[in-house]
C-alpha cells in the first residue's frame, strides 16, 4: 500500500496562542494545537480535565525567561481563555440579532465583567447559562474596575458565582 492510498486526518493540528488566567490571578500564554477550522469553545469541550500548552510564558515575561516547554492546565482552575489568533473563532454560533441584554458576571477571584448577551427577552439568564455548559463565548467584555474591554474570549462556567441583569445596559467609554 503506497502512502498516498492511506486515509488521511479530517484535519490536522495547528499552533494556536492563547491566553488564560488562571484562579488566583495568575496569566499565562502559550500555544493549544486544534484541529484546522475547529473553534474554541468545540476544543475546550472536547477537554476532560486538562488543558495543554506548549511555550508557555507568564503574560508580559521578557524575552531572556525561558518558556516552559509544556505545560498541563486542570480547566477547573481556568477563569478564561483568550485566543490570540484572530484566525481562531471563539464560537461557530451565530448569535441572534434581535435581541441583547446587558449583564454582570461576577466571577471568582472578585473579577466582574459586563456584557452584552444575545439571549432571548422570555429566557431566564440560568437557562441560558445551562444551555452552554464547559466554556461561555463572549463578546466585548468590559473588565470592571481594570478599565479593560476584552474582544473575544471563552469563560470558565466554574469560574462563574453569579450573573445579574443591569437595566440600561452599559456605555462605551
Amino acid at each position: 500500500m503506497t502512502s498516498n492510498s492511506f486515509p488521511r486526518a479530517p484535519s490536522h493540528l495547528q499552533k494556536k496562542t492563547v491566553q488564560v488566567l488562571l484562579r488566583g490571578g495568575q496569566s499565562l500564554e502559550g500555544n493549544i494545537h486544534i484541529p484546522e477550522g475547529l473553534p474554541l469553545l468545540n476544543f475546550l469541550g472536547g477537554k476532560r480535565y486538562f488543558l495543554n500548552l506548549t511555550s508557555v510564558r507568564k503574560t508580559g515575561a521578557t524575552a531572556a525567561e525561558e518558556p516552559v516547554d509544556h505545560l498541563s492546565l486542570r480547566l477547573s482552575n481556568l477563569v478564561w481563555v483568550i485566543p490570540m489568533d484572530v484566525t481562531l473563532h471563539v464560537s461557530n454560533a451565530a448569535s441572534p440579532a434581535d435581541s441583547s441584554r446587558t449583564v454582570e458576571l461576577q466571577l471568582v477571584d472578585g473579577l466582574t465583567l459586563s456584557v452584552n448577551l444575545e439571549v432571548a427577552e422570555e429566557q431566564r439568564m440560568s437557562d441560558f447559562l445551562d444551555a452552554n455548559p464547559g466554556f461561555l463565548p463572549l463578546w466585548s467584555a468590559r473588565v470592571i474596575d481594570a478599565s479593560r474591554t476584552i474582544e473575544r474570549l471563552a469563560v470558565n462556567q466554574e469560574a462563574i458565582l453569579a450573573i445579574r441583569e443591569v437595566k440600561g445596559g452599559f456605555s462605551e467609554e
